[in-house]
């Protein structure tokens, strides 16, 4: 396929509605691109298994983000046409007052406007109202991302300082972090059988884990604020330790001792949540979100 006509196929596949972008499905539990906001998926696997094709045109809007809420047809249109700003008329005319000035147009035989007159003041202002703007984008990015997060009930638990939540494969781990935070900022230790996440020298989770994990095949990353961890379960579904069946794979808690635990059995809908028999994909495969991260794998810091 050449790169017009996959293009052409793209745009075509997001003017379609929300329909899963890999596969079709216009089920009700379709999950948005948090990136782009424009493309629809039914499952992570056809989110990453549609990702080599989606990421040409994955780019994030933060004015469409911005103004998402209160006018969701006009940031639908701003994303569908790439348009990143729109600005009021007596906006332009402001930009027009100070930037180009009509004094001694007539008469010339080339004339140019005279070239922008801001001073140190202007500069100043301008530079302080784009990084508060930009601060404040981030922060809500981070809330927005931390709030869509969600649990279901009897596969993980909402702490104070992180949540987790499991399949019959995974257990996803996530910590919101504090403005600012940067990776320097973050030290995660992960072993087959221990983790330990410091933020800024502050102890989040320190101990041992309900059960054995594949530490070379876990993963964490920083999207939009959170910390967010993958862990590959040793003992999971299809891949089970000597004796154990798939009751043996339900963890009750993160880390072993937690007072706040699961129930002992297992319930119904895990027995329904997904999993992986084959071996698991690439780390680089294994990223499919398509927002801006910083990334690690188990067994370094």
């Amino acid at each position: 396929m050449s790169l017009v006509s996959a293009a052409a196929h793209h745009q075509e596949e997001l003017t379609r509605g929300e329909e899963c972008q890999n596969c079709g499905a216009t089920s009700t539990k379709l999950a948005c691109c948090s990136r782009c906001r424009g493309a629809w998926f039914c499952s992570t696997k056809c989110q990453r298994a549609y990702w080599p094709f989606h990421k040409q045109w994955c780019k994030k809007n933060d004015f469409a983000d911005a103004v998402e809420r209160r006018e969701p047809k006009f940031a639908r249109w701003m994303r569908k046409h790439g348009k990143q700003a729109v600005l009021k008329d007596d906006e332009v005319d402001r930009l027009d007052r100070k930037v180009v000035t009509q004094e001694d147009m007539y008469g010339r035989a080339n004339p140019k406007p005279t070239p922008p007159n801001f001073d140190a003041d202007d500069m100043r202002k301008m530079r302080a109202a784009e990084e508060a703007r930009l601060l404040a984008l981030r922060e809500d990015d981070a809330t927005v991302a931390w709030r869509e997060i969600k649990v279901p009930d009897a596969l993980g638990l909402e702490l104070d300082r992180y949540k987790w939540r499991q399949n019959q494969s995974f257990v996803e781990i996530f910590v919101k972090l504090p403005r600012g935070t940067t990776k320097s900022d973050v030290d995660v230790s992960l072993s087959a059988t221990r983790l330990s996440i410091r933020v800024r020298g502050d102890v989040i989770v320190n101990g041992d884990l309900f059960a054995a994990i594949k530490a070379e095949l876990s993963t964490w990353v920083i999207i939009d604020g959170v910390l967010e961890m993958s862990l590959l379960k040793k003992n999971r579904r299809g891949h089970y330790d000597n004796g154990c069946d798939n009751s043996h794979t339900y963890w009750r808690s993160l880390v072993s001792g937690d007072a706040r635990a699961l129930a002992p059995e297992a319930p119904k809908e895990y027995y329904d949540s997904e999993y992986e028999i084959d071996a698991p994909m690439s780390h680089n495969a294994r990223q499919s979100s398509s927002r801006p991260m910083i990334s690690g794998r188990g067994g370094r810091r």
